[in-house]
């Protein structure tokens, strides 16, 4: 099966090269390499290439630029999308989207299913949600959206590598960290997530939605916690810092963030069945003792 990822230095299109089965022929396209707002050259590479399914990895991420930049991600995070599925329906390519959690309110106080109406409060959010449209529109299981939340690696820029700085750069436990402690979600490591994809690809017929995080859910502190508890057990940082629970108010961002946004996976499990996110916190941090060494 050839598989191609718009994206290659990103988490997850960097997850997927990790994981790769043997039996995938796998093609990974840059930026440099393809530049996906603009439609000619997203064509030459799919007629060049010709592969079974697209994984699209492209985005626009960075949730608080997108505040200020709203043409550019919706010219990366929807333009971009419309180009590659047009080229994709000619040629009779699948393709997945990856979506976000973000295109939820937070104003439920239980999982979102896959069927519930999002609605989204900031540029990142709305921009994945009219990506969304664009991939629903087609009415066909040929395409699919997969969404997921709070993807994370022992490397990269991401929530546990920026605590682990943090910690390490920590002179002392007077030292203080404060963290958000009233929006709930569920981490996701990020392999797992690349694992769920590849089991996704094996799928003869999609739905049209899918939801993938790591089972159970936390708050942004309790996540930072458990992370400290973890890291200082395995050596990766010096001493205990003081950790301390803020509002979204107090951390003072310049962007709206659902207070809750964990997503139902339920429908999921019939392909694969999520593990514990601490249990895979664990997992992600023992691979980082043994690469650092």
């Amino acid at each position: 099966m050839k598989i191609l990822t718009f994206g290659q230095t990103g988490q997850l299109a960097k997850a997927l090269k990790r994981t790769k089965p043997n039996n995938i022929e796998l093609t990974q396209l840059s930026r440099q390499q393809v530049d996906i707002t603009q439609p000619q050259l997203i064509d030459e590479a799919l007629e060049y290439y010709r592969p079974d399914i697209i994984i699209n990895c492209a985005a626009f991420t960075d949730v608080e630029r997108a505040e200020n930049n709203r043409p550019q991600v919706l010219q990366t995070n929807v333009e971009a999308v419309k180009f590659m599925v047009n080229t994709a329906s000619k040629l009779g390519i699948r393709f997945i989207q990856l979506s976000t959690d973000y295109v939820f309110d937070g104003n439920s106080s239980l999982p979102y299913s896959v069927n519930q109406k999002p609605t989204a409060i900031n540029v990142y959010g709305q921009s994945k949600l009219l990506a969304e449209k664009v991939i629903l529109q087609q009415q066909s299981n040929q395409y699919c959206i997969v969404r997921t939340s709070w993807l994370y690696h022992y490397s990269g820029k991401n929530f546990v590598t920026t605590m682990l700085k943090l910690m390490s750069q920590a002179q002392s436990n007077s030292h203080i960290i404060s963290v958000v402690n009233d929006q709930t979600g569920s981490p996701t490591m990020v392999d797992d997530l690349a694992h769920f994809l590849w089991k996704l690809c094996l799928q003869k017929q999609w739905s049209a939605i899918y939801h993938w995080s790591d089972a159970g859910k936390c708050t942004w502190y309790e996540f930072a916690l458990e992370i400290q508890s973890q890291a200082l057990a395995l050596g990766l940082i010096p001493a205990t810092v003081s950790l301390i629970p803020v509002t979204s108010e107090q951390y003072n961002s310049c962007v709206k963030r659902p207070s809750f946004s964990v997503l139902d996976t339920k429908q999921s499990h019939s392909i694969v069945k999520p593990k514990p996110w601490k249990q895979q916190l664990a997992h992600s941090l023992n691979a980082y003792t043994l690469d650092k060494e």
